[in-house]
């Protein structure tokens, strides 16, 4: 199989490949790995082996080990002792050229050894969504009682001028 510069030069398929990030989970069809620009701890992707651009370009076995991979993922994140992967990140030597502010926030959070209370699951499918890598990466961000003030409204606050609505009990 021959891949096209663009795949060549892609970060997520380096990753894939085996050339960037360790591993945290893999199956047929994708890979996990923590995000070195943690948000939150444990913040982790899942990025598919194969080139694909879209969610919508997955095919039918990659569809199949979609849930595998997010499961898988959730069960590293959750038996990670993140307080350690977070300063061994630090002194990693391929990320000595990467910003490392992301990872010193997290190291400072007061529930860094917390269990998850949450997760937030995410994917920016195209640029106007806010990707900016166009390889597609599922986004497993593990959240924490109070890691914001009011998390009422999840993902619909990334427009948050339309995020709140009234809402209906019956």
């Amino acid at each position: 199989m021959s891949s096209t510069s663009s795949e060549k030069n892609c970060y997520f398929c380096r990753v894939s490949r085996g050339e960037a990030d360790p591993f945290i989970f893999e199956n047929r069809s994708f890979v996990g790995i923590f995000d070195t620009h943690p948000v939150n701890p444990g913040h982790a992707l899942i990025i598919p082996r194969r080139h694909a651009v879209s969610v919508f370009d997955l095919t039918e076995t990659e569809q199949a080990d979609y849930f595998d991979a997010l499961r898988g993922v959730k069960a590293a994140i959750e038996a990670t002792d993140l307080r350690n992967l977070y300063l061994n990140m630090l002194g990693r030597e391929d990320l000595k050229d990467r910003p490392k502010e992301h990872i010193e926030t997290v190291l400072k959070l007061d529930f860094l050894g917390n269990k998850p209370d949450a997760y937030t699951v995410g994917n920016n499918d195209g640029r106007e969504a806010g990707r900016s890598i166009d390889h597609l990466h599922l986004i497993l961000l593990p959240r924490y009682r109070g890691d914001v003030e009011d998390p009422k409204g999840g993902i619909r606050n990334v427009i948050p001028s339309r995020a709140n609505y009234p809402r209906r009990l019956d």
